[in-house]
C-alpha cells in the first residue's frame, strides 16, 4: 500500500472543491396557520411562539462576518422586538425558497446584500400580518393599530397584546405581496428596544 504525501495547498484546495461550500438558504413564501399552543409560521423565514419568542429560519450561516446578528437585527428592526427575543434556526436545504436566485449558498460577503431586502420585507409582512391581526380582534382599522416592544397597541383605547397571543391569528392573515418597510432614517439602535 502507497501512502501518498499531501501539502497543507493541496489539502485546501481538494476540501474546497469537494465542500463546494456551505449550503443553507431564505426565502419570504407562504404562512402556515398554527393552533395558539403551537409556533405560527408567518412566512418562510419567522416563525413567532406562544411565548412572544421570534425565530429567524437563517437563510446563511456564520463564517465569521456577523450573520448571526446582522441579520437577526434586520428581523428584529422591521418586527418591533429586541434583538434577544429573536432566536435562530437553520433553514432546510430547499433554494426555491430559501436561495437567492436558486442559490442557497454563504459566501462572498454577500449575506447582507442578499438578505437586506427578502429579510426586512419578511419582518414587514409579519408586522403588517400581526398588526391586522389585532386589529380585527378588537374591530378597529389596522390604521390605528402600531406595533412596539412585541406587542400591538390600538393607540385610542389603550389596548395591547404581545405578539404571542396574536401569531395563531396572524398566520391565518394573507402575506402582504408589497409590505411597507421602515425607513432607514426610523431605524432604532437595538438596545433602545430592549
Amino acid at each position: 500500500m502507497t501512502i501518498r504525501q499531501v501539502n497543507r495547498r493541496r489539502f485546501i484546495q481538494v476540501s474546497a472543491l469537494a465542500g463546494g461550500g456551505l449550503v443553507l438558504g431564505v426565502g419570504v413564501p407562504s404562512a402556515r396557520p398554527a393552533r395558539e399552543s403551537q409556533p405560527a409560521s408567518l412566512n418562510a423565514y419567522i416563525r413567532i411562539e406562544p411565548s412572544g419568542q421570534v425565530t429567524l429560519v437563517m437563510p446563511k450561516v456564520e463564517m465569521g462576518q456577523g450573520t448571526y446578528t446582522s441579520l437577526p437585527m434586520l428581523i428584529a428592526e422591521e418586527l418591533e422586538v429586541g434583538l434577544d427575543a429573536v432566536v435562530l434556526e437553520a433553514a432546510p436545504p430547499d433554494p426555491a425558497v430559501y436561495g437567492f436566485d436558486g442559490d442557497q449558498s454563504t459566501g462572498g460577503s454577500t449575506s447582507i446584500r442578499q438578505c437586506w431586502d427578502p429579510l426586512r420585507k419578511a419582518g414587514a409582512a409579519a408586522r403588517t400580518m400581526l398588526i391586522a391581526a389585532a386589529a380585527k380582534h378588537w374591530g378597529v382599522a389596522p390604521s390605528a393599530c402600531r406595533a412596539e416592544l412585541g406587542n400591538v397597541i390600538h393607540a385610542p383605547s389603550g389596548r395591547r397584546l404581545g405578539y404571542g397571543a396574536l401569531a395563531a391569528a396572524a398566520s391565518a392573515v394573507p402575506v402582504p405581496s408589497s409590505p411597507t418597510l421602515k425607513a432607514v432614517k426610523d431605524f432604532k439602535p437595538c438596545s433602545s428596544r430592549a
